[in-house]
């Protein structure tokens, strides 16, 4: 499959505009400062209590760079996560890669490849803040873990602030204890009275005695939402006491209040536009038009910007809003107990506008809110690709996990999504479930299908070669018959012959495997291909390593890890085979200190990609690098490890021949090779080290290493010594 990223919403990276009538809260503005070097600074309470208001006033008033990002349900995909907390932190902090951050972050492990490079870069740049707003919204798993992993080493020139309603799955009372969390709760975001009299006074004008603000503050305990809409409520009024003596500051009283008596206050209209557009997680007045069947969404946005009626605009241009999340959970509520079963209309023309749109994301969240499960399939089943090429398994998992599950399970199409989606997520007995499942629906021999498949059955063929876990037999069975279905003008054509041509090298065909490998090649470029055209390019390369070509081994393995490089794919999961290809043919060229980074790279992805018959080849390719360095130790772990995997194979192909090959040369390992009797004889003159790499043409590393392994063999600790101990 190819490559791809996740499209920014730069509507997320924007914090909320700072009402004109925000009192300066400059006592909170000191204790977010004294996070300054803290792992975490974290803005904690429940909602209405001001904490996105007080940061984004905060941001304007710090001096360092400060990146913002609001988190909502999508950045449950740690991809989508990471790609804009990257888009945020490249546009506050001058020095960061962001282009290259965010190409990794679609193609390569999160965790283990991104946010360490992440990490890094932000040890390298000056000193700034980031803010993850609305983190509660934050629920998967996996997200909340790449985050905790971000937090255990971020450099201590950056505050990462987290603004959430509850605490978060994170290690709050390891930081609390080592004394690196700085903590605002509730308690510290109330108003005091002073605040709550600028605010109701000077920033409204309301001109209440301080008795009235001390007996209001005091009924709302100094929430500042109810201080705000009891402020809206006294507006115009004679008997200012009188109302605040009977507001009830309580959180049900207040919703009851805002339901009632704040929609009541505007006319039928706006409560109407209120109400229904609620359904929306942005608005815009295009979006609005659709959903509401009207055109006039532009001055009714306008006029409830005005009034600050917890329409928070999203970007410098009010083009985007959204409301408040407390008054939005609010109207919805209303809503339904005004219309019952409104909002599923409702969200189906949002799923409309979104579709023709082109915000697929957004289009399938509304379809699915409303209901048209029919319509969210056909657009997973269309565009699910896309969504695995860009790293976002995880999207498509959520979505299908929020159909019924009868749905899913009598859908042989969407059964296939869900199988592709848990191969690329590693999880083999979730893949073979629904592939089974999908098959015994039948409707195998329809298509094309819309994800460019010439049929389900091709599909599903295409998968179980793709994902053998160990088959050599497998792949070579279902990849013909994918071969058969998938023509030359197929999408899927390059995926196939790859998968074909790395069965034919594990089964130690090597001139059927440069065959299909070389039809991949060819056919990447016009098909976008590129994972498996680099795959093919390093497969190659190991052939014709076997062969003893040790000239185009080393072309080629150049050649991978520069397309690679170019394609944003040098560390995707995928390509571990790039980097094991380049430091083979590196090790064949006498340079195993030059190739061992290479190939334990290999082996590290590989290992993530979670395929055996794939980390087999990488562990036994990294054995040659580890003797010829004289650790012989580690290169006998590692065989044990590889004949470990290749037990457990069902058919590992010639992989076990290999593997014997390898312990014998093991084996034979305290035998001088050609180069070390060369270096070893020059080792008799008076040439340095130096002047000897000179001689070969090798690098200085290069020599010095084969110097320590003509020692090791022959038990000695130095040259004179080892001139001495020389073969003769």
């Amino acid at each position: 499959m190819s490559s791809g990223a996740p499209p920014l919403l730069v509507t997320k990276l924007h914090p909320p505009a700072v009402p004109h009538q925000a009192v300066v809260r400059e006592r909170l503005f000191a204790r977010l400062g004294e996070g300054r070097g803290r792992r975490m600074t974290l803005v904690a309470g429940p909602a209405g209590f001001g904490k996105s208001t007080l940061l984004a006033a905060w941001r304007e008033w710090e001096a360092r760079p400060v990146a913002w990002v609001s988190l909502d349900e999508g950045d449950n995909d740690e991809v989508v996560l990471w790609s804009h907390v990257v888009g945020a932190l490249a546009r506050a902090c001058r020095g960061l890669d962001g282009q290259a951050l965010a190409a990794m972050v679609a193609s390569a492990p999160v965790t283990e490849v991104a946010l360490p490079r992440l990490v890094n870069e932000l040890a390298e740049v000056p000193e700034c803040a980031l803010v993850l707003d609305d983190f509660h919204r934050l629920t998967s798993a996996t997200a909340r873990e790449s985050v905790a992993w971000f937090v255990e080493r971020l450099p201590a020139s950056v505050q990462l602030v987290l603004s959430t309603r509850t605490d978060p799955s994170l290690p709050l009372g390891t930081l609390r204890a080592r004394g690196q969390l700085l903590e605002l709760r509730a308690d510290a975001l109330r108003f005091t009275a002073r605040e709550a009299g600028e605010f109701l006074n000077g920033r409204l004008g309301l001109d209440l005695a301080a008795a009235d603000v001390e007996l209001l503050t005091a009924r709302t305990e100094g929430w500042p939402a109810g201080i705000y809409l009891a402020a809206l409520s006294l507006h115009g009024k004679p008997d200012k006491p009188g109302l605040v003596a009977a507001f009830d500051g309580t959180s049900a009283h207040v919703v009851d209040f805002l339901a009632g008596e704040v929609l009541a206050s505007f006319d039928p209209s706006l409560q109407d536009f209120m109400l229904r557009t609620s359904v929306l997680e942005r608005l815009s007045a295009p979006l609005c038009d659709a959903v509401l069947q009207d055109g006039d969404a532009a001055a009714a946005l306008e006029t409830l910007a005005r009034s600050n009626l917890f329409l928070i605009p999203l970007d410098d241009r009010r083009e985007w809003f959204r409301f408040h999340h407390l008054f939005a959970q609010i109207l919805r509520m209303e809503l339904e107990r005004r219309e019952p079963g409104a909002a599923g209309a409702l969200h189906r023309r949002a799923y409309e506008w979104h579709l023709a749109a082109g915000t697929t994301d957004e289009a399938i969240h509304h379809a699915v809110c409303a209901g048209a499960f029919d319509d969210a399939a056909a657009l997973i089943e269309e565009t699910w690709v896309h969504y695995a090429n860009a790293g976002r398994t995880s999207s498509v998992a959520d979505w299908l996990g929020r159909f019924p599950r009868e749905r899913v399970d009598g859908d042989a199409r969407l059964l296939t999504v869900s199988a592709w989606v848990a191969a690329l997520r590693g999880r083999e007995d979730e893949m073979r479930a629904a592939a089974e499942r999908a098959g015994e629906l039948g409707g195998l021999d329809d298509g094309p299908q819309p994800d460019g498949f010439a049929s389900l059955g091709s599909s599903l063929s295409l998968l179980r070669a793709t994902f053998a876990w160990g088959d050599v037999g497998a792949v070579l069975e279902h990849g013909m018959r994918s071969a058969q279905l998938e023509g030359p003008d197929s999408p899927w054509r390059p995926v196939v012959t790859w998968a074909l041509g790395w069965a034919h090298y594990c089964a130690g065909d090597l001139d059927e495997a440069e065959r299909w490998l070389r039809e991949t090649v060819e056919r990447t470029p016009p098909t976008d291909q590129w994972i498996v055209g680099v795959a093919s390019i390093a497969d190659l390369s190991l052939i014709a390593g076997l062969r003893g070509q040790r000239a185009e081994q080393l072309r080629l393995g150049r050649e991978a890890v520069e397309v690679a490089r170019e394609r944003g794919l040098l560390d995707a999961v995928e390509d571990g085979e790039v980097h094991t290809a380049h430091g083979v043919a590196l090790q064949a060229h006498g340079r195993p200190g030059d190739a061992l980074p290479e190939l334990e790279r290999g082996v590290f992805l590989r290992r993530l990609w979670a395929q055996p018959l794939d980390l087999a080849d990488g562990l036994l390719a990294l054995v040659p690098t580890l003797a010829a360095l004289g650790d012989r130790e580690r290169a006998e772990e590692v065989l044990d490890e590889a004949a470990a995997i290749l037990a457990a194979c069902p058919d590992p192909g010639a992989l076990p021949q290999r593997l014997a090959a390898a312990r014998r040369e093991l084996e034979r390992g305290d035998e001088l090779s050609e180069r070390e009797r060369t270096i070893l004889r020059l080792l008799g003159g008076v040439l340095t080290e130096r002047e000897i790499a000179r001689e070969l043409f090798l690098s200085f590393n290069t020599v010095h290493t084969h110097v320590k392994a003509i020692y090791r063999k022959l038990g000695v600790t130095s040259r004179a010594e080892a001139v001495a101990q020389s073969p003769r």
